[in-house]
């Protein structure tokens, strides 16, 4: 009998390591083990704003094997300078590409012929053809409604009278038209006023005219993006505005943009997790390398709503600053 049992025993070991074998083979299967070559492309690369979104990328280059190039750039002004960079890179030997858009209206030819050569993953901003390619970033419509709901939370739930003017940001992206639709959402239900909207086109504008301050007084100020956060204090805003204090409200994850907001500047920073943001979009782009996948689904990275009793929160601090192994 006891014999029988040990037979029985070693039966339901083999059968067991049999079934793992099988399974790892399944999981393996068509998986590329050797390094891949990917560039990262994103407008005005060595800003402090993606100090962050570099560790995360740098992060997963080295738990995943992966080469990374991160590329130099300026300031993009067009698509076809972003599609000569990207080709650029495919003709330097890259076989992935990271990019965030500098505009969501694309020519899907073009671009069609570089992911037939290359996988492509969009930071932050997909393309008005979504699903073309794999989008890893915020819900940016969602990033736009907390915003508008950190506003409300300090003038209150009837904002009827309320004045307030918005930083828009570069609306040639699809992330800012999503975060302005939602930011809007919650004035327009508040009852709110939108007394001025400013994209950075208009801002420009203004600056070469050398026309300083707001064209109206506003209750609070509000920017889409970390640019503008950053330029509300740094070229828009005095100690006091139209004779009145003004809450300043934006979206940022600069260490600039935290100083402001430590010091009382800016009344709540939305940070947009961007580590996570530059982690999930290399161990995706390595997903698409290894296994040879036609597409790899959309991954969405988180945000936090921050002011200055919260800023310190461990939580907090592991998303503004965090620590790369």
């Amino acid at each position: 009998m006891t014999k029988n049992k040990m037979h029985f025993g070693v039966l339901i070991l083999a059968l067991a390591a049999i079934v793992v074998w099988a399974a790892y083979g399944m999981f393996h299967a068509g998986r590329d083990e050797k390094s891949h070559s990917v560039s990262v492309i994103v407008n005005n690369s060595n800003s402090d704003r993606w100090i962050s979104l570099r560790q995360g990328l740098e992060q997963a280059a080295k738990d995943y094997n992966m080469d990374l190039n991160y590329v130099s750039t300026g300031e993009l002004n067009s698509p076809e300078e972003e599609l000569a960079l990207a080709q650029r890179e495919l003709e330097n030997g890259a076989e992935g590409v990271i990019l965030q858009m500098v505009s969501s209206d694309v020519d899907l030819k073009e671009w069609a012929e570089v992911k037939e050569k290359a996988a492509i993953i969009l930071l932050e901003t997909d393309i008005k053809t979504e699903g073309i390619c794999t989008y890893v970033g915020p819900d940016n419509r969602a990033l736009g409604l907390a915003l508008g709901e950190a506003v409300k939370q300090e003038l209150g739930e009837n904002m009827k009278g309320k004045k307030i003017g918005i930083l828009s940001g570069n609306q040639r992206q699809l992330s800012m038209q999503q975060r302005l639709q939602g930011l809007l959402e919650i004035f327009e239900s508040a009852g709110a006023e939108v007394v001025w909207n400013m994209d950075n086109k208009e801002l420009q504008e203004r600056k070469e005219k050398q026309q300083s301050g707001m064209p109206e007084a506003a209750d609070a100020i509000v920017a889409l993006g970390n640019d503008e956060t950053e330029r509300i204090i740094d070229d828009l805003w005095g100690e006091e505005y139209g004779g009145t204090p003004c809450l300043l409200y934006g979206v940022g994850c600069s260490e600039k943009a935290v100083y402001y907001l430590d010091k009382g500047m800016i009344h709540a920073l939305v940070v947009p997790n961007e580590f996570n943001m530059g982690y999930q979009s290399m161990e995706s782009m390595a997903d698409a390398l290894r296994y040879h996948l036609a597409g790899v689904e959309n991954s969405l990275t988180g945000y936090l709503v921050v002011d200055r009793e919260n800023l310190y929160d461990a939580d907090n601090q592991k998303v503004l600053f965090p620590i790369v192994q």
